[in-house]
């Protein structure tokens, strides 16, 4: 238990690395791409990311749902405890601009929306875990597939429950927090990625 903890807690700041990445770069289409960072931090690492352990419990049964949670909560204290070490640091200015009108679009969407943000963004992401664990580890396949299909969804604006940890946690440092807009997109936004990855995963664990 602790050991997965501490492996989701890594997870969660891997993509949290990501999202300030994201955040920095005034390119859409090119921060889209170096957002894919994180993520090739955790399928290296094989750490215990909740879209990660999701499909991946569909699909090969090596994961359940008690790991599910258990990446959800590590995930959640990763990203918090990066978005923490941020504030207090002059990096913080840099990223507030882009940071809060992303933000303030999530708040104001409807919990409609925001579940099938959550679901398409499960989409690609469970397509990058299935062909990232296919092809071997570094592997010009691996790499090109989980890229793509990685800024696919970041470009797209689609919804990341962990990655929306990070926002989250840095927007209210920065702007205050909203106590039941924030659980209304965790909590969605969560739901929405749990069907798209076990829909994924089951309809996909044949070709694993």
């Amino acid at each position: 238990m602790k050991q997965n903890f501490f492996s989701g807690l890594m997870a969660g700041a891997y993509i949290s690395l990501g999202a300030m990445t994201f955040l920095i770069i005034p390119n859409q289409i090119v921060a889209s791409l170096f957002f894919a960072t994180g993520i090739f931090l955790v399928f290296n690492f094989s750490n215990m990311l909740f879209t990660r352990v999701c499909p991946l419990m569909a699909a090969t049964k090596e994961y359940h749902l008690k790991d599910l949670i258990v990446a959800w909560f590590g995930n959640g204290v990763g990203a918090f405890l990066v978005a923490t070490l941020v504030h207090f640091c002059r990096f913080e200015s840099k990223i507030l601009e882009r940071l809060q009108p992303i933000v303030d679009t999530k708040l104001a969407d409807s919990p409609l929306s925001l579940f099938i943000m959550g679901i398409i963004c499960a989409l690609f992401v469970s397509y990058a875990v299935l062909l990232g664990k296919k092809y071997p580890v570094g592997s010009f396949p691996q790499i090109f597939y989980v890229w793509l299909l990685i800024t696919a969804f970041v470009f797209g604006g689609y919804d990341h429950i962990v990655a929306n940890m990070y926002y989250l946690s840095a927007y209210g440092w920065a702007f205050g927090v909203q106590v039941m807009p924030f659980l209304k997109v965790l909590g969605i936004v969560t739901a929405g990625n749990v069907v798209g990855g076990l829909l994924i995963g089951s309809l996909e664990k044949k070709h694993l």
